[in-house]
């Protein structure tokens, strides 16, 4: 093996890598890149077992072969490295020698059969999904994936593809998020699928624009974007039916400003306990009031002016959740329908550009 890449385009091919490998893993491989050159490419793999990265980057190969190697150093060493070009050769078949200017490096590594085989997504012709929408979806709903282990069927976001729409939803229990909008050209699709928290960060971290290609085969999704392609194990388990979770009768509409509410809600939450984190509010006529209690630190009120003109009303939350749901909503007004102190609070954005977009939030005891 022996390549002549543009560093700066190697780099860039590289640094998204470094999100898909095992940094504590029992299992010493999964730490590290495969290299391969192939023809006028050197082909880029990372796994986790669960989510696979592959690309690939154009340069100068005088010698095909391939190597494994520790991918943070490996990364390290190329970010340092001054100069536009970088050479890759194999001195031996578990030595890979790096120059680049004056800089010389020798890092070693391991046989390319001993990394594990990648798995691949074929079948039908995959769906084209603008890159953009699809990110700006993604942002609407991960926060409320589960991070729970023990919950595996929550640790992931359900997408549905619809006739002409996405529909992506994630729950962990204690809130639920979901975001659906138009896509032209799109079949229905008769169930959805669950994509694991690990591949919506990395899609998250992807660049490019476009229509991103996307593919579901019997046990792997594939997205593919240029040269880039994830792919992640389908999640199994069932995922809970959400549509039945959706308050439907919450009668109590209270429209307020979003940044002044996020803003207000953090100001009040700092003195909540780390294990309670909650924060009362009291709606009345024209206005809310914040509040937290903690006996060993004190206690905080804050008073915003909102558009609600029904009876007092009083809830707890998770600060944490209202401030998650605020920021991705991102337009100016938000609406919470509620219904009593026991019932989840809804909440909507006002005038958003999303079809539909909505954040279950469940009630807290203070």
């Amino acid at each position: 093996m022996e390549i002549r890449l543009d560093r700066a385009a190697f780099m860039a091919e590289l640094t998204p890598m470094q999100g898909i490998v095992e940094r504590k893993s029992t299992i010493p491989v999964l730490s590290h890149i495969l290299l391969r050159c192939v023809g006028d490419r050197l082909q880029l793999s990372a796994t986790d077992l669960d989510v696979s990265l592959t690309s690939s980057v154009t340069g100068e190969v005088t010698r095909e072969g391939g190597i494994a190697v520790q991918a943070r150093k490996f990364s390290e060493i190329i970010r340092a490295l001054v100069g536009d070009e970088v050479l890759l050769a194999l001195e031996d078949e578990k030595t890979l020698r790096i120059a680049a200017g004056r800089s010389r490096f020798k890092i070693r590594g391991l046989l390319p059969e001993d990394f594990p085989s990648l798995p691949q997504v074929k079948g039908d012709e995959p769906l084209e999904i603008p890159f953009e929408g699809l990110q700006r979806m993604i942002s609407k709903v991960i926060f409320a994936v589960s991070t729970e282990e023990s919950r595996f069927q929550l640790s992931g976001a359900l997408l549905h593809i619809k006739e002409g729409k996405i529909e992506m939803v994630a729950t962990d229990g204690r809130r639920l998020a979901l975001v659906e909008n138009p896509v032209d050209g799109l079949p229905d699709a008769s169930e959805g699928v669950l994509v694991p928290r690990k591949a919506l960060q990395e899609l998250q971290r992807f660049e490019g624009d476009g229509a991103i290609q996307f593919r579901r085969g019997e046990h792997h999704l594939s997205f593919r974007l240029g040269q880039r392609e994830l792919i992640g194990r389908i999640l199994d388990g069932t995922f809970p039916d959400y549509d039945r979770v959706i308050a439907r009768d919450n009668d109590k509409r209270v429209s307020l400003d979003r940044k002044l509410l996020i803003d207000a809600i953090q100001r009040v939450a700092l003195l909540t306990g780390d294990r309670a984190r909650a924060i009362r509010l009291r709606f009345a006529p024209d206005e809310v009031v914040l509040s937290a209690a903690n006996p060993d630190l004190g206690e905080a009120v804050e008073k915003l002016a909102c558009e609600y003109d029904g009876p007092e009303i009083e809830i707890g939350m998770n600060p944490d959740y209202l401030v998650q749901f605020l920021v991705a909503a991102e337009t100016a007004k938000v609406r919470l329908e509620l219904k009593d102190e026991n019932t989840q609070c809804v909440g909507f954005p006002i005038d958003g550009a999303d079809e539909r977009y909505l954040c279950v939030v469940m009630p807290m005891r203070i």
